[in-house]
């Protein structure tokens, strides 16, 4: 890990944790709450399907838990800096690739680690599970990734996954077109990103033009039609209602919130960025 990045969530003291190299492709980021000095707080937060999945850890004083999660529909999930949490946010189809869990079979809630795990790679992670409450935040973060790279050692990808996932996230890209460029059927494609995301493709190509939409509408400039068209949408009728349904509130609700929480921030303090 490179640097830890103080932004967004500042309520929350949040870190982030770029990965090393042999990551990259398999894990977004890693990040971090709570802790040692840490104010105690809780905040009830808002999480959107974009077909990532996590490991979390919880790490208290005598006991600590890990879950596999992965949010295939918005949800609302609360976030206590009490103790050390670290968690890592997979790249869709890492899961898969990883650990051989398929996100379509966890439970909506996620799953704890010592159930969803077998063989050696359960044993391992009994081993990691049982030294991080002995490890300070950066020790113990640099622990987690050295298990998740020695794990990539293994990995071999199965299906052209990362190629479907690059086409998909091209707003003039159907489903039909993208399996044609692959080689495969339309249901081939449909089964295996199902499988190895938990997505199917239709879905997960509507969750990344919202993830794009929801990064414009922060940039108060911008008209909400031309949002609508850069991110693939027929029209600004046609975003209304996709954004609404997968976001639980109109694009224009949406900015006025994120731009209050973003002045609101930026009042208070401005992002400061440390290297490790």
């Amino acid at each position: 890990m490179s640097k830890i990045l103080y932004q967004g969530l500042s309520h929350l003291g949040f870190r982030r944790f770029n990965p090393r190299a042999e990551l990259i492709g398999l894990v977004d980021c890693f990040w971090a709450i709570g802790g040692i000095d840490t104010t105690p707080f809780c905040s009830t937060e808002k999480l959107y399907p974009d077909g990532g999945c996590s490991l979390t850890f919880v790490i208290e004083p005598n006991h600590t838990s890990a879950k596999f999660e992965c949010n295939r529909r918005l949800q609302v999930q609360q976030f206590s800096t009490c103790n050390l949490t670290i968690s890592a946010r997979f790249t869709p189809g890492s899961l898969f690739m990883l650990f051989g869990l398929s996100p379509a079979q966890l439970p909506e809630h996620g799953v704890d680690g010592t159930i969803a795990l077998t063989g050696k790679t359960k044993l391992s992670f009994q081993r990691l599970l049982d030294r991080l409450p002995y490890l300070g935040l950066t020790s113990a973060v640099a622990e987690f990734e050295l298990w998740l790279i020695e794990l990539s050692l293994n990995v071999a990808q199965p299906f052209r996954l990362q190629t479907a996932l690059v086409l998909l996230g091209k707003s003039e890209q159907t489903v039909l077109s993208v399996a044609t460029t692959l080689g495969v059927s339309r249901r081939t494609l449909e089964r295996q990103m199902t499988l190895q995301t938990g997505f199917n493709p239709a879905y997960f190509q509507q969750c990344q033009r919202i993830k794009k939409a929801r990064g414009k509408l922060c940039n108060p400039s911008l008209q909400l039609a031309n949002i609508a068209l850069a991110c693939g949408f027929y029209d600004q009728s046609h975003f209304n209602h996709a954004f609404r349904d997968c976001v639980n509130e109109t694009p224009a609700n949406y900015r006025l919130r994120k731009l209050s929480q973003i002045y609101n921030t930026d009042s208070n303090a401005a992002a400061t960025i440390f290297s490790i």
